[in-house]
């Protein structure tokens, strides 16, 4: 059988991109290494920023959007000038919300709704070879030492940082230094922020996220340079982490905290960004673009990615026509809050300029709400930018005129 698309990798981009395809008639395989539909990635923020949202509709899940499956969320930011948290949800309307969805909840059912869709799916495969055929791609695929081939006419790469299609295919990743190290810990004991909110603290030189988590649960994530991450590691990660915790005005009481798994991290994260689209394959997810941990956005970008390149191929009437226009929307968006990510991943920063850039921000309650749609995803960098530039002006001239 030749199949009309063949998607390697079957994690949240994947998935995704199979289910959307499928809801457009296309037959698909999904080529997947874990060994079963219920494994998960552990390392992860479970943040679905509020532009990513929408794909949950599109996908006919957004019943995961509610208890019991994740807790409906907002950013709120605890700086050094004050605390960023503006009335009302994200976006024009403030009706908008972000999730903390697990990966242990989210991969599965993402899984559950591609079979239940009609897609054909391989678990504990890997692709060790392909072709290019006049009528597409063949794949040679391994399971349990064994190989067989697949035909598809498309080929979608969702395969993770480490991609083996672009590997094979010279689809080469731009590396970008990431100065911070990584800590996550899941504990319990930790009384949830008011109205679910998840807290962002710029503090003693790194960052400190606090996520709030179904079942009383509470997501630690703290990002430090990689030499003060040296010295939690030879002290011991658990009592550094909730250390650095308790230094942070304005957070919870940690102190009790229980931990309910080992401290994971990652002590070498560059972030990596590759083409969209090489060779006429569409990459998507980590495959395209793998940023910094502490941006969490790497589930949103994988789903908005899936759900750009579904409409691509459905709205074009040539596969060269839809590819291209996957290209467009994707450097189109994801390009300028990727320097964004990047540029904030290097430590080194200016203080009083953070300073500065904090205290006109919470002068100015539409500059707090833009803020937050920044960090969500639904605001470009360039407009935030613009926005910022108004707003001062307008502070200058306010001040101004009081000294007059």
């Amino acid at each position: 059988m030749t199949y009309d698309v063949l998607i390697v990798g079957g994690g949240v981009g994947g998935s995704a991109c199979a289910i959307l395809l499928r809801q457009q008639g296309m037959t698909v395989r999904l080529i997947e290494k874990m060994p079963d539909a219920q494994r998960y990635k552990k390392l992860c923020t479970h943040f679905i920023q509020p532009a990513a949202i929408p794909v949950l509709e599109q996908l006919n899940m957004a019943a995961l959007a509610s208890p019991p499956y994740s807790v409906r969320t907002k950013a709120a930011f605890i700086t050094a000038a004050g605390y960023i948290d503006p009335e009302g949800g994200y976006g024009p309307a403030s009706e908008g919300y972000a999730l903390n969805l697990e990966r242990s909840v989210l991969d599965p059912a993402l899984r559950q709704q591609a079979e239940n869709a009609g897609v054909e799916s391989g678990f504990g495969e890997r692709v060790t070879a392909l072709e290019r055929t006049p009528d597409g791609w063949t794949l040679t695929v391994e399971k349990d030492a064994q190989t067989q081939l697949v035909q598809g006419r498309m080929l979608v790469a969702a395969d993770g940082r480490t991609s083996a299609i672009a590997r094979l295919t010279g689809n080469e990743a731009v590396a970008h230094e990431n100065q911070r190290a990584t800590f996550f810990a899941y504990c319990s004991g930790i009384a949830a922020p008011e109205q679910g909110r998840s807290l962002f603290a710029h503090s003693a030189g790194g960052m400190a996220f606090l996520y709030p988590l179904t079942g009383g649960r509470t997501l630690l994530s703290a990002y430090v340079d990689k030499e003060t991450a040296k010295r939690w590691q030879e002290e011991g990660a658990e009592q550094a982490l909730l250390r650095y915790f308790t230094t942070v005005p304005q957070m919870p009481d940690v102190r009790n905290a229980r931990f309910e798994t080992p401290v994971y991290g990652y002590q070498d994260y560059p972030s990596l960004v590759r083409q969209p689209v090489h060779a006429d394959i569409a990459f998507i997810g980590d495959a395209a673009l793998s940023l910094d941990p502490m941006s969490g956005v790497g589930c949103s970008f994988a789903l908005q990615a899936a759900s750009m390149l579904a409409a691509a191929l459905g709205e074009q009437a040539s596969l060269p026509a839809a590819l291209k226009a996957y290209a467009q929307r994707f450097n189109g968006y994801f390009p300028a809050h990727a320097r964004g990510i990047i540029a904030d991943s290097l430590i080194t920063k200016d203080e009083a300029r953070q300073q500065q850039l904090y205290q006109a921000i919470l002068a100015d309650p539409m500059l707090q709400r833009q803020y937050r749609d920044l960090t969500g995803r639904l605001l470009s960098p360039p407009a935030f930018q613009n926005a910022y530039l108004v707003s001062k002006a307008r502070q200058r001239t306010a001040t101004a005129r009081a000294g007059a």
